[in-house]
C-alpha cells in the first residue's frame, strides 16, 4: 500500500528527516518542528520522489508534547503516520552507545520500512478523550508536588529548630491544602468530561462497578483504550501497561519462570496497582483468591500481578458484556 517511507527524529524546536523506497535509509535534512518547517520537509522530500502522498508512510517517536504538532498537521492533510513507542522502536535498534539525530532519524525510517506489513496508522483521538489525557496529566503533577512538599519536610526535621520547623510546617500545610483544592478541581472537570458523552459515562459506570477499580483508574482506562474502541482486548491491555507474563526460555533445559516486560507504560501500570488493596478489602473473590494463595507460598508480588490482571479482565468483561459486575462469595 505504502510505497515511500519517511522517518522522523522529533525534539523541542527541531525534526531531522530520512527517507526510503528500499531497503536503505538516506538522511535529508533537519527542520523546524512548526507547521512552516513541516511544509518545507514535505517540499523536500517531493523531490525524492514521484509517489503521491496518499502513499506516503512517515513514522516518528512519541515525544509527548514534542511529536503532538507533527501528527495533527500530517492528520489535518491526510497523510498516513504513525507516532510509535520510541521504546519498540529503540527495542527493535538494539544496544547503541551515544545519541545522533540524524541516526535517530535513520533508524526510525528503517523501522518503518522493515515493519511495513505490521504497521498501523495513527488516528486523531476524539477531543473529549485528547482533553482527558490532558487533564489526567495535569492532576498527576500535582498529586506528585504535593507528595514531595510533604516528604521533603519530613525528611529535613532534624535540620530546622523547632520553631523554625513548626513555622515551615504552617506554610507546608498550606500548600498541601491549596495541591488538593487544586486536585479536585482537575477532578470535577474530568468529571464533567466523563458526563458530557452518554458513551463515556456507561462505560465509566460499568468499570467503577468492578471491586477495587474506582474513579481513577476508570479513567485513566478510558483514556488510553479511547473510550475502549481502539484497544478492545484485556490481555492487549495488560501488555501495553506491563502486567502480562510472558515466558522465558533458554535452550532445552534452561527454564524460567514467566516474566512481565519493563516495555509498557509505567504510569498507567501503576495506577491500576493502586487498586489492589481496595479489591482485597472489599471484594470476597479477590480476597478469598489472595489469602489462598499466600498460604500456598506464592510471592506476594507475584500475586498482587495476578490481581492487576484479574481487575483489567473483569473491567473489559463488563464493558463487552454491557452490565455491571456482579460479585460472588465463592471462591476464584
Amino acid at each position: 500500500m505504502y510505497k515511500f517511507y519517511v522517518g522522523v527524529d522529533t525534539s523541542k524546536k527541531t525534526i531531522d528527516v530520512s527517507w526510503t523506497d528500499g531497503p536503505k535509509p538516506s538522511y535529508l535534512n533537519h527542520f523546524a518542528n512548526t507547521i512552516p518547517g513541516f511544509k518545507k520537509m514535505i517540499v523536500a522530500l517531493s523531490k525524492h520522489t514521484s509517489v503521491q502522498e496518499s502513499e506516503w508512510f512517515i513514522c516518528f517517536e512519541n515525544t509527548g508534547t514534542y511529536s503532538k504538532a507533527l501528527l495533527y498537521w500530517l492528520l489535518s492533510q491526510g497523510i498516513p503516520c504513525l507516532e510509535e513507542n520510541a521504546m519498540k522502536i529503540y527495542f527493535k535498534k538494539g544496544l547503541s552507545r551515544g545519541k545522533n539525530d540524524r541516526i535517530d532519524s535513520e533508524i526510525i525510517c528503517d523501522y518503518a520500512f522493515t515493519n511495513r506489513d505490521r504497521l498501523v496508522p495513527s488516528t486523531l483521538a476524539k477531543p473529549e478523550i485528547i482533553a482527558l489525557k490532558k487533564l489526567l496529566s495535569q492532576r498527576e503533577l500535582l498529586v506528585k508536588n504535593k507528595k514531595a512538599i510533604a516528604v521533603s519536610l519530613k525528611e529535613h526535621k532534624s535540620e530546622f529548630f523547632p520553631k523554625l520547623f513548626e513555622q515551615l510546617e504552617h506554610q507546608i500545610q498550606l500548600l498541601i491544602i491549596q495541591f488538593q483544592v487544586n486536585i479536585e478541581k482537575v477532578e470535577d472537570l474530568i468529571r464533567d468530561i466523563i458526563k458530557s458523552k452518554e458513551a463515556l459515562t456507561k462505560n465509566d459506570n460499568l468499570a467503577q462497578s468492578v471491586g477495587g477499580v474506582g474513579p481513577i483508574i476508570s479513567w485513566y482506562m478510558i483514556a488510553y483504550t479511547d473510550n475502549f474502541s481502539t484497544v478492545k482486548d484485556s490481555r492487549k491491555f495488560a501488555n501495553y501497561i506491563g502486567i502480562a507474563p510472558h515466558p522465558y526460555q533458554s535452550g532445552i533445559s534452561i527454564k524460567r519462570k514467566d516474566k512481565t516486560s519493563k516495555m509498557a507504560n509505567q504510569q498507567v501500570k501503576a495506577i491500576v496497582s493502586n487498586g489492589i488493596i481496595s479489591a482485597i478489602r472489599y471484594d470476597p473473590q479477590i480476597r478469598a483468591y489472595y489469602y489462598r494463595k499466600i498460604e500456598e507460598g506464592k510471592p506476594e508480588g507475584l500475586v498482587y500481578n495476578n490481581i492487576k490482571n484479574k481487575l483489567v479482565t473483569r473491567v473489559f468483561s463488563t464493558i463487552h458484556r454491557g452490565t455491571p459486575y456482579v460479585k460472588l462469595n465463592n471462591y476464584v
